[in-house]
């Protein structure tokens, strides 16, 4: 975690914090579940790290982004990540996203689905068929 940085970007009305392990490899965007922030995916990532650059992103009202009062719907989400990619990569990524992540994935895979090259779904929270 030593080479690791951190970053933010604006997005949609907010500051969006990352740490990104960073190297000349395939991009993945790590999202987090409800009660985690972005570098709970450390134990992933340290195994992952080796062949991919990883970004660990803090949605919004978590970790270090910004906590607004309103604007935590999945679709804000989907907004905030979709601003998160525009300002880090050239598309297509790949997503891997946990719970309230993987819902948020799901549904920007949804409205992007050029963006992606792959979509990893862990425990997500989907609400309705």
């Amino acid at each position: 975690m030593d080479a690791w940085k951190t970053f933010s970007c604006e997005t949609n009305g907010i500051t969006m914090h990352y740490t990104r392990t960073g190297g000349d490899k395939p991009l993945v965007i790590l999202l987090h579940g409800l009660t985690a922030e972005g570098t709970s995916w450390t134990p992933v990532a340290r195994e992952l790290e080796k062949d991919f650059d990883l970004i660990m992103a803090d949605a919004r009202g978590h970790g270090l982004s910004t906590a607004p009062d309103q604007g935590y719907s999945y679709p804000d989400q989907a907004r905030d990540l979709a601003g998160l990619i525009a300002s880090v990569a050239m598309p297509p990524v790949a997503l891997v996203g946990h719970s309230m992540g993987g819902m948020t994935a799901a549904l920007f895979a949804s409205l992007h689905p050029t963006t992606l090259g792959s979509l990893v779904l862990v425990d997500p929270s989907f609400l309705s068929a």
